[in-house]
This record gives structure tokens, sequence and C-alpha cells, in this order.
């Protein structure tokens, strides 16, 4: 009975390991495939990592935008997932770092949303003239913050596509809904939570002026300048002439971004003519990750066992089918 029992356990054992091993190998890259590339912006170098799968001529590729924060051209390996489901489908990958994070030069605090378009359409720009991309379809896949960074960006550019997850439309909005759900996660009472958003409304409209908005940092830009700068940022007119193939994904549980506003505005906006998927993800949080799991606000909200749970689950991590429906739109237009 004993080694019945062993050997049960054992199995067990085994089975936990190669799903475990599975799983971390979706945050590995192979060094063959990896190209180290850099462009300019203004002053600043920016450097990041071109993936190209393999045995595929002229494959369509994706800039990567990320969203707020100092991020690193893989995010600190979060996007690993995503990107290893994206190449094994045979489509290219591009990301670099933000100014002045890791290997580029310059201050990501210091910029506007409209900088941020500039240094996208900077780096399709760059794509365009590697030969060996000559004739690949080239698009922006862009998350939460992107989602006013892209829509400007491909439209003074050559973007043949555009995928954004988790955009919001109008800052302030996004930040109310955001409190809103803070505060519900932490328990206030809804009266509680309509008198918070009352007050910061009132605060928002007196602090944010058009002419506050323009005022340069007093010396080296902060996270409050940042804000500053960007606070009346919307996405509407962009979107209204908006001529790119366009897919936007949001999760229906997400706590950053109202999905609900985002594809209504998207859908009333974009003009009839443009190819569109608008598509709310069951059981998806704002990045599209199983929300059973994964609904936090903030990556530095997750408790070691989540953070675990995602290395173990790598692209399972992902809403079902979440993966596959980026895929087959870039490649073949299907929502």
């Amino acid at each position: 009975m004993v080694k019945l029992v062993l050997s049960v356990v054992a199995c067990m054992l085994i089975v936990i390991s190669g799903i475990v091993l599975h799983g971390l190998s979706a945050f590995e890259l192979p060094d063959r495939a990896q190209q180290t590339l850099s462009f300019s912006l203004g002053d600043a170098r920016l450097e990041g990592t071109l993936l190209l799968p393999e045995n595929k001529h002229n494959p369509p590729v994706v800039l990567l935008v990320h969203g707020d924060g100092a991020q690193d051209r893989w995010s600190d390996g979060g996007y690993l997932p995503l990107v290893n489901a994206l190449v094994a489908r045979g489509i290219g990958v591009f990301s670099w770092d933000k100014p002045g994070v890791a290997a580029s030069s310059g201050d990501w605090l210091a910029q506007t949303l409209h900088d941020r378009a500039d240094e996208a359409v900077a780096a399709l720009h760059a794509l365009r003239a590697r030969p060996e991309l000559k004739e690949s379809r080239l698009g922006f896949l862009g998350f939460s913050q992107a989602g006013w960074v892209v829509p400007n960006a491909s439209q003074r550019s050559t973007a043949d596509f555009i995928v954004l997850i988790g955009p919001a439309i109008n800052w302030r909005e996004q930040g109310f809904y955001y409190m809103q759900q803070r505060l519900a996660t932490e328990g206030a009472e809804p009266s509680e939570i309509t008198a918070a958003i009352a007050r910061e409304r009132a605060a928002y409209s007196q602090r944010f002026t058009p002419q506050t908005v323009m005022q340069p940092c007093m010396s080296r830009c902060t996270r409050d300048d940042f804000e500053r700068r960007n606070a009346l940022s919307d996405a509407r007119q962009d979107i209204a002439v908006q001529r790119v193939p366009v897919m936007v994904l949001m999760g229906a549980q997400d706590l950053n971004v109202s999905s609900q506003e985002t594809l209504t505005v998207w859908s009333r906006l974009l003009p009839e003519e443009t190819s569109r998927c608008l598509r709310d993800v069951k059981g998806a949080t704002h990045g599209l990750l199983r929300a059973k799991w994964f609904n936090y606000q903030l990556s530095e909200q997750w408790p070691r066992w989540t953070q675990w749970g995602f290395l173990a689950a790598g692209q399972s991590a992902y809403a079902p089918g979440a993966l596959d429906a980026i895929s087959e739109w870039i490649l073949t237009r299907r929502c």
C-alpha cells in the first residue's frame, strides 16, 4: 500500500513538474531569433529587440506599444507569453525600452501622449527601412495607455493594422472609473464612492485646465508632471478619422478601464468603411488574463502565489481564446 501511495505521489509530481516547466518555457526567447535594433527620436536613442519567425518570408510584424509606467521592452518579462504565441503563429514582434529605461536614453516622464505617438511612428519607420521587411505588413499592438497613442500614430505612419488591448477613451473619466473600482474593492459603500468621485471631479476641473497642462516642467519632469501634461487627453477625435483596420479587445472584468464605454465609443465613432473587430472578452482582466486568478488593478498588488501562478501558467494565464483571436485578426482579419 505504501509503495502504491508513493508511486501515485511520484506520478503527480512528474505531471505537476511538466505543467510548470511548460509554463516557464513561455518566458524564454530563442537567442537565434533575436535582433537588437535602435532608432532615434530627438536627442533620445531607443533600443529594442526584433523577433522574426523562422522560415517565413515577409511575415507580418507587430510593434508593441507600452501602457503606463517605466517599462522595458518585455515589460519585465510579462509580455513574453504573448510574444511567443505570436511568433509561433508566424508573426514577428518588435518592442523597445521606454525612454530612460534599460538601454534607451531620454525620459518617459517628460513625454506627452503625442510625443509617445511620435516615438511609435519613428519605430515603424525604422522597421520599414529594413530590407527583410520590405513587403511585410506592419502594425501596432498597444496596451492600456496606448489607446491614446496608437490611434494618433497610425494616422501619421504607414501602419497596416492596429490592435488595442484595454484602451481607455478619456484620461479623466478613466481615472474616475479606476477610483470607483478601487473603492468598491476596498469595501466602500456606494454612497461613499459617489461622494468621493464628486469631490474628485470638482478638484480635477480646477487643477487641470488648458493653461495648466501646457506649462513645462520646472526642472526634471516628475510623475505629477506627466499626469498634468496628459490630463486632458481624449481619443475620440483620432477614432473618428481612423482608416487603419483595427481590433479592440476589452476584458469583460476590467478593473482599470470601462469596457462598456470603450467599445461603445469605438463602435459609434469609427468610420463605417474601416475594418474592425471590437470585442468584449469574457472572464478577462485589463490585460486579458483570466480574471479568476489575476484580476488586480496593478501587477504590484499580486500576492506571491499569483506571481508563481503566472509563471507556471504561461500562455494559459490568458483568458480562453484571447491569444488566438489576436493572431487570427493579424493574419486573416477574421474577428
